[in-house]
């Protein structure tokens, strides 16, 4: 009988991108036969622990921090796959996070709550701080929009580990405060992951800024503890970090029987925005516009028409789809469309309601007029959607010769 293969976890627990990949991992040995497993707890800031060195094993999964425990894990000459990227190891696999999707589900979400002022806060160095970065003022240039960027002075480390750059982070609230408060508002402010998010609330409290109407505050990593014990409570783009363990597992098993590993980065979209009330808000300079999306976001999904919402108003129809085109990109009818659909989404992968009582929900007399309609939208029916948001799986695509972050 063959021995079950001996695999290295270093993988820090103390964080929700951690533990998510750590679920994906577990998901995968249970599916596919049993591994022996050496997980010792340490955080993102620990370098290999030195007991690794004397076990001996068959491959190594990591999200590797820094320059120091590249090198170790290097040393231990096994077949590695790393869930960050934010260090090359020589013949490693690496799964990561698509930084160009997190900026654009950012910019998007922004947009799409009327902002016209932007800005990025993150920690200068580290590699997925700095891609996010990039890519938000790339994207959001190309509409011709400007994105303020904060520099911290003094306080900026040298160090590629990214826990060092968060305390340095706390030691620049007075600083952040003051970039802040010279900002143009109402302004939508994109930070490189929730521990930041929370760190610009901190500020903005400091500085006697309101949350969301004067700035509005998005992070990524969706660590609900993060999220939940910020004040106000931080929106955050989901990462699909199960998946990223799932797969990495299946890659390990095939490089560990002789396979190679694939021959580029393996770049995941994110799942998606969890919206929390620091970024729950319509930025519009617009009145009108103002009142017209509010009211379409309170009443689409009672199956509200055009018609009624111009004599609810008591507005011109004309006047009023010229000025959402402008404002939004989209006709009134449209947003109606978005909203009510992006409502569906939510209930779908969060409830396990029947379809007949989503359809109710949502303003549709039936299961079957809304399995058209949402197939029409989305290209798929709300059975197969509801399936894949209960699996997490999304598609994960790659990027050739990059070593991107997660």
């Amino acid at each position: 009988m063959r021995q079950p293969r001996r695999v290295i976890l270093l993988i820090e627990p103390s964080r929700a991108v951690g533990r998510n990949c750590l679920l994906g991992v577990a998901s995968y040995i249970r599916n596919h036969g049993a591994w022996q497993v050496l997980h010792l707890e340490h955080s993102v800031a620990d370098e290999l622990p030195k007991a690794v060195r004397q076990w001996q094993g068959d491959g190594v999964i990591s999200r590797i921090n820094s320059a120091q425990m590249a090198r170790s894990v290097a040393q231990l000459h096994l077949p590695v796959v790393d869930l960050r990227g934010a260090h090359r190891v020589p013949d490693c696999a690496t799964l990561c996070t698509d930084p160009e999707a997190c900026a654009r589900l950012a910019a998007e979400h922004f947009l799409e709550r009327g902002f016209r002022r932007f800005a990025f806060c993150g920690y200068p160095g580290i590699n997925f701080s700095d891609e996010r970065c990039g890519h938000f003022l790339r994207i959001l240039g190309a509409a011709g929009n400007r994105v303020d960027v904060f520099h911290a002075a003094d306080v900026r480390s040298p160090s590629s580990d990214i826990g060092v750059h968060e305390t340095s982070g706390e030691l620049a609230e007075a600083q952040l405060a003051d970039w802040l408060k010279s900002l143009p508002r109402p302004v939508a402010v994109f930070a490189c992951n929730d521990i930041r998010g929370r760190q610009v609330l901190a500020a903005c409290a400091s500085a006697g800024l309101a949350v969301p109407d004067e700035v509005a505050v998005l992070g990524v990593d969706n660590d609900e503890i993060v999220c939940g014990l910020s004040r106000p409570a931080l929106s955050s783009i989901e990462q699909d970090t199960f998946r990223l363990g799932y797969d990495g597992a299946a890659i390990l098993d095939d490089m560990m029987a002789g396979g190679p590993p694939p021959d580029r980065t393996m770049a995941y979209a994110p799942w998606g925005i969890r919206v929390r009330q620091s970024s729950d808000v319509l930025a519009m300079e617009d009145p009108e516009v103002a009142m017209a999306v509010r009211y379409i976001r309170d009443h689409a999904c009672e199956g509200i028409t055009v018609e009624r919402m111009v004599s609810d108003l008591m507005v011109s129809r004309t006047t009023l789809e010229r000025r959402l085109l402008k404002t939004l990109g989209r006709s009134p009818k449209a947003e109606m469309e978005r909203v009510r659909f992006e409502r569906a989404k939510q209930l779908l992968a969060e409830t396990s309601h029947k379809l007949q009582r989503v359809a109710v929900m949502l303003g549709f007399s039936t299961a079957a007029q809304f399995t058209t309609a949402f197939k029409r939208y989305h290209g798929c029916t709300p059975s197969d959607f509801r399936l894949r948001a209960k699996s997490n799986h999304a598609a994960p695509s790659s990027v050739n010769g990059s070593h991107k972050s997660s």
